[in-house]
């Protein structure tokens, strides 16, 4: 028997003897070549020393395990002055040395490996005919060479998270091809600097806004056109909407408490309340309205004073953090948000609600609400450690026992929580009860029994006010794609003159942005910031500081969708992993994953 269409082998191997069984398939191997050479001189021998058998596993063949018994000889060198004095042939074409699986089933292993995760191919694997330990299958694919380097002309930059709020690193993507080049251990400019650098032929850059990156290119690649990417940009503009949304949130109307058929007042009338969709008028039409609307409420400085004594605590309450620096008036805004909500607590349990009840009102922890109950004061937030904590928590070491406790009837969490309490647990019942809620929600449903319930003597809960988030979507979606509701809400916005100039400023910055007009760039900008606005001052000033690569964004096709789409890839991969991969295996997952 010389050779089998199922099971092929290189010239100057045949088949012997073949052992079938149900699960198994063992072919005996032998060569027929007249010598080998040497593997430390190279020279040819052909005078055979003496002969040894060789176990390696091949490919499975309908779906049962082949094992190879190789019949391998050993040569003697006969050139004196080498210090191989005994050899054996390497038989390279169907397996390595000292290997225990033929090339081609490791070729099919490494794919294994790239295709889903070593635990998962170890369970898999007997199922096809093949074994694999999973630390074995992880050696394997760490083994794959890197592909050949070419030469690049655009590239996307983006960061991904290898462990959320500690480590961090960056990807790097072909363009025109679509497909990662690398992927580098942080989102640092000296990071990135050393691949830049072996990389001089880049003519165009797509990033985020981080700095570190345009710096980078700046340094090592001072001819390459940096683009902004356009996602990135609405989101800034957003982030920035929702800042002054913030400051405005005594203005946010609740909107869903607002009857459809209301009419408006004669002075809301006049400052504008519909949207441009509704007004009759093109959107284009009153995009272009706008900038005269925003250079008329330009106030004199004659009159600045006079409207200042005469001006409502809203407009005071402005210019106090139009004096304070980005970061203060960042926190200022979430401390009087926090303290609004603390005084509406306040008077509902003034008004005889309980906790319960003014959670269930408010929408918020029965934690947060008993914190600020039996607070003297307003609790102020402390100032940070900057150190993460770790995610253990104090029930971990007693889970095994709750559980076993569990499992045997004992449900009652006063008695649990006491016995844990005997072995050292020092947490507290409230998180003991978390794990006892998710756990009986396990168990069949049971029929209440004794009195009914009594009716809730607090109001059914009312709609939720639309909060700062959601309205600054609002302000950057086309209202083509809004819904009856968003309109509507949108149109309530709308009745305040702040509100309606900030959404036409917003509403024309995401369309020149999607047409690529980039004429439009420089009026937006002067516009935006005469408007008073400080946060879109903000914003403009941040375009300014990278306005070529905005304006690159503006005029160029392209941008760092790739990128992020590769980005979203990565993270799909790190999951299959179970988020224990390491940088060197995640990136040859990435860069050779099937």
């Amino acid at each position: 028997m010389e050779q089998s269409p199922f099971l092929p082998l290189p010239a100057g191997l045949v088949i012997g003897q073949v052992e079938l069984t149900e699960t198994q398939l063992t072919v005996e191997v032998l060569s027929t070549h007249p010598s080998a050479c040497c593997p430390k001189c190279g020279n040819a021998s052909d005078f055979v020393h003496g002969h040894y058998h060789r176990t390696v596993f091949d490919v499975p063949c309908a779906g049962r395990q082949v094992i190879l018994h190789l019949a391998v000889r050993k040569f003697s060198c006969r050139v004196s002055t080498c210090s191989q004095k005994v050899f054996a042939e390497r038989l390279v074409d169907l397996v390595r040395a000292y290997a225990r699986v033929s090339n081609r089933l490791l070729e099919e292993l490494k794919a294994l490996g790239l295709a889903a995760s070593a635990e998962v191919n170890e369970r898999l694997a007997p199922r096809l005919g093949m074994k694999v330990k999973a630390s074995t299958l992880l050696r394997y694919v760490r083994t794959i060479p890197d592909a050949p380097k070419t030469e690049v002309k655009m590239v996307g930059i983006d960061d991904f998270a290898l462990r959320c709020g500690d480590t961090y690193g960056t990807i790097v993507v072909n363009l025109e091809t679509g497909k990662p080049l690398d992927l580098l251990p942080d989102r640092t400019a000296d990071a990135v600097i050393p691949w830049l650098e072996s990389h001089q032929e880049i003519v165009l850059v797509s990033r985020d806004r981080a700095s570190a990156y345009a710096d980078a290119v700046k340094r090592t690649l001072p001819q390459a056109t940096q683009v902004a990417d356009r996602y990135h940009l609405v989101q800034n503009l957003r982030e920035h909407l929702q800042r002054f949304l913030d400051r405005k949130r005594t203005i946010l109307p609740e909107v869903e408490d607002i009857p459809l058929n209301k009419p408006l007042t004669p002075g809301a009338s006049q400052t504008g309340g519909s949207s441009p969709e509704r007004s009759g008028l093109p959107a284009q039409t009153v995009l272009a309205k706008s900038a005269q609307e925003v250079n008329a409420k330009q106030p004199s400085e004659a009159g600045k004073q006079s409207a200042l004594a005469d001006s409502p605590p809203s407009v005071v309450r402005d210019m106090e953090l139009d004096r304070l620096t980005y970061a203060d008036r960042k926190k200022k805004i979430s401390r009087d948000k926090r303290y609004a909500r603390y005084e509406q607590i306040l008077t509902l349990h003034h008004a005889g609600m309980s906790g319960r009840a003014i959670a269930r009102e408010l929408h918020m922890s029965r934690r947060i609400v008993q914190k600020y109950l039996s607070s003297d004061g307003f609790p102020e937030r402390a100032d940070g450690t900057g150190h993460r904590r770790s995610g253990k928590s104090k029930l971990d070491p007693y889970r095994t026992y709750l559980r076993g406790r569990w499992d045997v009837g004992e449900h009652s969490g006063t008695l649990l929580f006491r016995e844990i309490k005997e072995r050292g647990y020092t947490g507290s019942e409230s998180l003991l009860r978390k794990l006892l809620g998710e756990w009986r929600t396990e168990l069949p449903p049971k029929r209440r029994q004794g009195q009914p319930r009594k009716p809730r003597l607090s109001p059914q809960p009312k709609k939720r006010r639309l909060s700062s988030r959601g309205a600054s979507f609002l302000m950057i979606l086309s209202p083509s794609k809004l819904t009856h509701v968003q309109q509507h809400q949108l149109e309530q916005m709308n009745l305040n003159e702040d509100l309606r100039m900030v959404y036409l400023l917003s509403q024309e910055f995401v369309a020149f942005l999607k047409e690529q007009k980039v004429e439009a760039l420089d009026p937006w900008l002067l516009r935006a910031k005469a408007c008073k606005v400080a946060e879109l001052a903000s914003f403009v000033n941040g375009i300014r500081r990278d306005y070529a690569a905005v304006r690159a964004a503006c005029s160029l096709p392209w941008s760092n969708g790739t990128t992020e789409g590769q980005v979203n890839r990565l993270k799909f991969l790190k999951r299959q992993m179970f988020g224990r991969a390491h940088l060197d295996l995640l990136r040859i997952k990435v860069l050779h994953a099937v």
